[in-house]
Order: structure tokens, then C-alpha cells, then sequence
């Protein structure tokens, strides 16, 4: 297995290569951009009906032992999704078949995703509860034939609704919540929404029994203003690379291990049609042209800077949180000067009051206090005005760290 570019960056590519019908040649261009780009993982589609064709007969490797070929020449590793299973094969069947190609393909690939959304519709049109056999069925095969492989729940698209994996996990006997190393998101959406669906599937998952690490093997954004879901990303191909600078790095801090970001368009419509951090087109040549967007050189930025770039994040956040509170104490002190002030105002009424009065011990204990209230106010306004000067310093400062990370 190839050794990653860039261990500490946790950025893959998810890559739409297929092992039924994408050409060697546009594959080869494909592995040549996840590794331009630094990518640990490139995810792949792995089809089982295209290797086991009849019951019983010889298993036809030669497509995956083309891909095989392909990642050898590029320093990435390879995630296979198992999927495309032949109509003829049941839960069981599906299981034993995906062992067979764990072990053929031992060594070179040594991660397999037990199909892709299997919540969606679209996608996988059993149940929940077939998919947990499945997944069982799979899991076990894998350690028998492959006993080093790793195996990934089924990528879910919809991870901020939980009720279909709950029917997984539920499914009697067939104890799907340990039968898989790795799980499995696909995020997709506003900034905030992206980092916090995380933190919150990962807490649901623990809840029920699961502490191992959660991918992310699909995340991208539209280029295409479009469909660029989030308010303070809309601006075209810039706004593409600053929605995934800031997603990334939230990923990061959150202790996203992998997070597989879409590499090209791979023909797709609507919002998935300019997802891609690049355009891979055939040439009349029969040759596949390469048209990088400028998120491109976003993620590579991320990657090259992994480490400055998280720890300028991790010093941001630790200004935002003085600046709160030098904003917390500039209102309480705040607070206090209006009180002094009013206190003082009251104070110099009664000097006023005893002036008029004529009765000169009455005089001296209301300068006294007039000059006691006129001491606070000074003190506690300083106090204040000090407070909010740094809230505004942290506040600078959150600013430029913000333009180092988003590149300005």
C-alpha cells in the first residue's frame, strides 16, 4: 500500500472512478490529480457484477487488476466500495463475494466501504434490516480472506437523521454495530451545519456502543452560484475554495480523521455538476484534459500547511474566546461606572443641598462623598474603557489570523 504524501493533513479524494467503465487512461489522469493534490485515500467503485458475471464461474479480475496496476504508479491509497452486487446473490452471497475480492486484492487495497448511501433510495433498494446482513455478511467474510482490511459502514448521505442505521443496528442477530471498523458520513451544506452534523453523528454513534473513527468520504461545494447553499458563499469559484478552506479546517478541529473531497465533476447534474475541485474532459485525441479550479490549490493548500494552518485555527479561537471576555468584563465594568455615575450625580446634589443649608459639618461629609463618588467613577469608567480596548486588540487579531488561513 502506497505511503501518504501527507499523513497529517486528513484530506482524501472522493474520485468516481469505477472499475466497470472508467477507461485506463482517464483513470490514470485520475490518480495523477488525487496525487497532485496530496490525497492520503482515493475512493473507487469497485463492481462486484462485473467480476463474478454467472454462479460458479471463474471470476473475471481483469478490470480490477487494471485499477490494481493504476494506483501502483501513484503514491495514494485506495478505498474500494463494494458494490453492483449480481442479481443471483443474496445477503450471504454479497458477503462471501466480498471477500473474495478483499483477497484477491490483499496488499494493494486494504479498505472496503460495504456500499454507497445505502439510506438512500437511489442508491440501495433493500431495507435497513437487509443491509445489516449484508454489512454482517461482508464484515466477517473480509477478516476471513483479508484479515489486515479495514471495513467502512456504507457512506450515509443523510447522517442528521439516524432512524434508518438505528433499524440497522436493531436488526436481530445480526449484530451490525460491530461489524464494521471505520464509520461512514457524507456532509454536504452550510459551514456550521457540516462541523456540527459531525460532532453530532459521531455522539450518537457512541451513545450506542461505537467509539472507532468516523469518515467523511464525501464532501464538496458547488462552484456554481447556483446551488452554493450557504449565504457567505456565493461568489463563484472564489467562494468554492473558501467554503472548503473553513469546512476543512472545522473537520479538522473537530478530529475528522479522513475527509474525502469531491476531485471532479464526473458528469453529474445540478448541484453536483461544478462540485468537483477540477474539470476532467476526453480530448478529441482520446486524451482526457485537466481544468483546475481554484479550490484546487485551496486543498493542496491545506494539505502543504496542515499544521500552521490548524494552529493559526487554534489561536483564533483562543483570541475569540479572550475577546468575549474582555467584552464581559468591559460590560460589567461598564455596569459599575453607570452606577457611579449616578452615584455621583446623587453626591454632588447633596453638597448643593448642605451649600444651602449653611451647616458646615453637613458640607464637609457631602464633599467628602462627592470626591468618593467622583474616585469610583474615574476608576471603574478606566476600568471599562481598558477592558474594551482589549476586546478590540483580540478582536485584530482573530481578524488577521483569519485572513492568514483564508490565504490573504
Amino acid at each position: 500500500m502506497a505511503t501518504p504524501a501527507h499523513a497529517d493533513a486528513p484530506i482524501s479524494a472522493h474520485a468516481m472512478v469505477h472499475t466497470c467503465c472508467t477507461p485506463k487512461i482517464e483513470q490514470e489522469r485520475i490518480f495523477g490529480e488525487a496525487d497532485d493534490l496530496g490525497a492520503h485515500f482515493i475512493r473507487v467503485d469497485v463492481e462486484l457484477s462485473g467480476i463474478f458475471k454467472t454462479p460458479g464461474a471463474e471470476p473475471d479480475w481483469s478490470a480490477l487488476d487494471q485499477l490494481i496496476d493504476v494506483s501502483k504508479e501513484h503514491n495514494v491509497s485506495v478505498l474500494g466500495i463494494l458494490l453492483g452486487s449480481p442479481h443471483w446473490a443474496d445477503e450471504e452471497e454479497y458477503g462471501r463475494l466480498s471477500g473474495e475480492v478483499a483477497q484477491h486484492a490483499a496488499g494493494a487495497i486494504d479498505h472496503w466501504e460495504i456500499w454507497n448511501e445505502p439510506d438512500g433510495d437511489w442508491a440501495f433498494d433493500g431495507t435497513a434490516e437487509e443491509y445489516a446482513w449484508m454489512l454482517s455478511a461482508a464484515f466477517d467474510a473480509i477478516r476471513d480472506k483479508a484479515p489486515g482490511a479495514k471495513v467502512l459502514l456504507g457512506g450515509l448521505m443523510r447522517p442528521h437523521e439516524p432512524g434508518w442505521l438505528q433499524r440497522v443496528f436493531d436488526t436481530p442477530g445480526a449484530d451490525a454495530i460491530h461489524k464494521f471498523d471505520i464509520a461512514n458520513v457524507h456532509l454536504r451544506g452550510p459551514v456550521d451545519a457540516v462541523v456540527r452534523r459531525y460532532g453530532e453523528f459521531r455522539s450518537w454513534l457512541a451513545a450506542r456502543g461505537f467509539s472507532g473513527p468516523l469518515w467523511v468520504t464525501e464532501h464538496g461545494y458547488a462552484a456554481d452560484p447556483a446551488f452554493q447553499s450557504d449565504p457567505a458563499y456565493r461568489g463563484g469559484d472564489p467562494s468554492q475554495a473558501a467554503y472548503l478552506t473553513q469546512t476543512l479546517l472545522g473537520l479538522g478541529e473537530v478530529g475528522a480523521p479522513e475527509v474525502f473531497v469531491t476531485l471532479h465533476d464526473g458528469g453529474l447534474d445540478g448541484e453536483y455538476a461544478t462540485e468537483g475541485l477540477e474539470r476532467i474532459d476526453e480530448t478529441p485525441g482520446g486524451d482526457y484534459a485537466v481544468a483546475r479550479r481554484p479550490s484546487f490549490a485551496a486543498v493542496r493548500r491545506l494539505v502543504d500547511g496542515w499544521d500552521q494552518l490548524m494552529a493559526w485555527r487554534a489561536e483564533q479561537r483562543d483570541e475569540e474566546q479572550e475577546q468575549r471576555v474582555e467584552q464581559a468584563k468591559a460590560a460589567l465594568w461598564g455596569t459599575d461606572a453607570r452606577t457611579a455615575r449616578d452615584k455621583f450625580h446623587e453626591a454632588r446634589l447633596r453638597v448643593h443641598a448642605a451649600q444651602r443649608s449653611g451647616i458646615a459639618r453637613r458640607i464637609d461629609r457631602s464633599r467628602a462623598l462627592l470626591a468618593g463618588s467622583r474616585t469610583a467613577l474615574l476608576l471603574k469608567g478606566a476600568i471599562a474603557r481598558w477592558h474594551s480596548q482589549r476586546a478590540y486588540d483580540h478582536a485584530v487579531a482573530v481578524a488577521i489570523l483569519k485572513q492568514r488561513i483564508a490565504g490573504g
